[in-house]
């Protein structure tokens, strides 16, 4: 059984890091290109953030810390071979989001109540996620931490994908408005995709057949 089971494992290891490789030059690639003159004073980008760069550095350090480490998380050979290594970079990645995600919501003050808010939905899901994958772990509950961390890394991702779809043509020409748009959606896919995906085989899944009784 080993024989045929290990090819699968790999994988799916081979998969997930591929992924993880992608994501995670878009994210260089899409932060780079919005910050490229941040240390640039007379930049516009500079000084939109010169109101709040004392929330800007502890957030964009351990914001990026935490999806650095969150993507460790998900490594089984770490986790099997590195067991301590493995939990002491998950209390790191759960002091970072701690530290994160509450950082950003008064950095989107100036954008407006929506913005604003959603920032907040956001925040509040990556620590409220994070916070029940701790729980779950500090308690024996392995198969439910992992599930939850599942569900805890897609918040942080909302950075990436934002970002990436928000230069779309028609939704930068919309402004604000396409912004709210995307923010909005990404966050609502965050909290609703991994579900869909931790379920799938038993979304898949059909019903046994009652055995018909002989007469």
């Amino acid at each position: 059984m080993a024989t045929i089971v290990a090819p699968a494992v790999r994988t799916r290891s081979q998969k997930k890091l591929i992924f993880f490789i992608l994501f995670g030059l878009v994210t260089i690639f899409v932060t780079y290109m919005k910050n490229a003159r941040i240390f640039d004073p007379t930049s516009e980008i500079a000084q939109h953030f010169a109101p709040v760069k004392w929330y800007l550095i502890p957030h964009a350090f351990f914001g990026a810390l935490a999806m650095l480490l969150g993507v460790f998380q998900f490594s089984n050979r770490l986790r099997a071979r590195y067991l301590k290594t493995h939990r002491t970079l998950g209390y790191i990645y759960v002091v970072s989001v701690f530290i994160a995600a509450p950082l950003a919501v008064p950095m989107t003050f100036h954008y407006g109540p929506s913005l604003t808010a959603a920032s907040g939905v956001q925040s509040f899901g990556w620590m409220l996620t994070t916070a029940i994958a701790l729980y779950c772990v500090r308690h024996g509950n392995v198969a439910q931490h992992r599930r939850w961390m599942i569900r805890s890394y897609p918040f942080a991702m909302v950075f990436t994908v934002s970002r990436m779809i928000i230069p779309i043509p028609p939704l930068f020409r919309l402004g604000v408005v396409g912004i709210e748009t995307v923010v909005w959606t990404t966050i609502a896919m965050a909290a609703i995709l991994p579900n869909v995906v931790l379920e799938w085989q038993a979304i898949r899944a059909r019903p046994m057949r009652k055995a018909v009784a002989a007469d």
